[in-house]
């Protein structure tokens, strides 16, 4: 064997290490390895754009190897729709020319569709009712979080209005389940590549970099997917109401990406101290309202063009 060949071999066994770790870390503590989880697929990504496609793949092929052999088939197809596709698309597309967004839009979709046509395949297969499966999952979870509640001395009126909550929330959740998938596909998506690009420079000095985060902006035409998916939500119809909703988060969490970067681009302007910001990202994580915020200001970017200089009139 070539050294090329015994350090894509050694790179790609470090990758696949790594990958084990993470999404390990994510199975096995739920809440505590959130974050492990995310980041599962950032060494498949890194050792394809360093050493290549081959060792890519090789990585993502020796970690489902070992979860078979450790966890059985269904983890490791887990890992597969989880991790592994986005870590061989994602950078797929990113060598192909289709810059940081381009290649997220790309391998997040492949992604959620592949995940669908699985999921409905097993289901018309084996005969299970998958919507109602979701459904019960969901009810299983609500009723878990409230015992928790009620093992912690909550009761009476407390209870009740806490147990409305997360029922109510529940049902809204099992209308946009596919929706909160697709986002949450996104989201790693993203976040992965943002700290790729934050390593490259030091470990992956041949990877032609993205533009600035700052100038971030979705394709004009997707302003009319949240005008008409907002007009639908109107309409008498609960399955149109239904698709229209997903839209509506869909392209709703596209245009807070975009009042992100205008957000970002504003603070870059008048160099808002990091104690400022770190309160930011606070607001942003715990309340709602502050993300509904953001996303307007993505979609009045449109028409306001934030970030462009203006002209002075002498």
């Amino acid at each position: 064997m070539t050294l090329p060949g015994r350090e894509l071999l050694l790179d790609a066994t470090k990758g696949a290490v790594l990958t084990l770790a993470l999404f390990l870390a994510y199975v096995t503590f739920p809440l505590v390895g959130l974050v492990p989880g995310i980041l599962a697929p950032l060494p498949g990504v890194f050792y394809y754009l360093k050493r290549g496609a081959a060792a890519g793949l090789v990585t993502v092929a020796v970690t489902f190897a070992v979860l078979c052999a450790m966890d059985g088939l269904s983890t490791a197809l887990l890992y597969m729709l989880q991790v592994g596709t986005l870590s061989i698309l994602l950078p797929l597309f990113y060598r192909r020319g289709k810059g940081a967004a381009g290649a997220i839009a790309s391998a997040v979709g492949i992604n959620f569709l592949l995940i669908v046509i699985l999921a409905v395949g097993y289901a018309n297969w084996s005969g299970m009712d998958l919507q109602g499966n979701i459904l019960k999952g969901i009810d299983n979870s609500i009723t878990q979080a409230i015992s928790v509640y009620e093992k912690q001395g909550l009761k009476g009126e407390d209870l009740q209005t806490i147990s409305q909550g997360i029922r109510q929330a529940g049902s809204l959740i099992g209308r946009v389940f596919p929706s909160l998938l697709l986002v949450a596909l996104g989201s790693m998506a993203a976040m992965n590549m943002a700290l790729l690009f934050r390593i490259a420079g030091k470990h992956l000095p041949q990877l032609p970099m993205p533009e600035s985060f700052h100038q971030f902006r979705n394709p004009e035409p997707l302003v009319w997917v949240v005008i008409a998916a907002g007009f639908a939500m109107l309409l008498p119809y609960p399955d149109v109401t239904r698709i229209a909703l997903n839209l509506l988060i869909v392209s709703g969490f596209a245009y807070f990406i975009q009042g992100l970067a205008v957000t970002m681009a504003f603070f870059r302007k008048i160099a808002v101290p990091s104690l400022v910001r770190v309160i930011f990202w606070l607001f942003l994580a715990f309340q709602p309202y502050m993300v509904l915020a953001v996303a307007i200001i993505g979609i009045f970017d449109i028409w306001g063009d934030f970030r462009t200089p203006r002209e002075k009139n002498l």
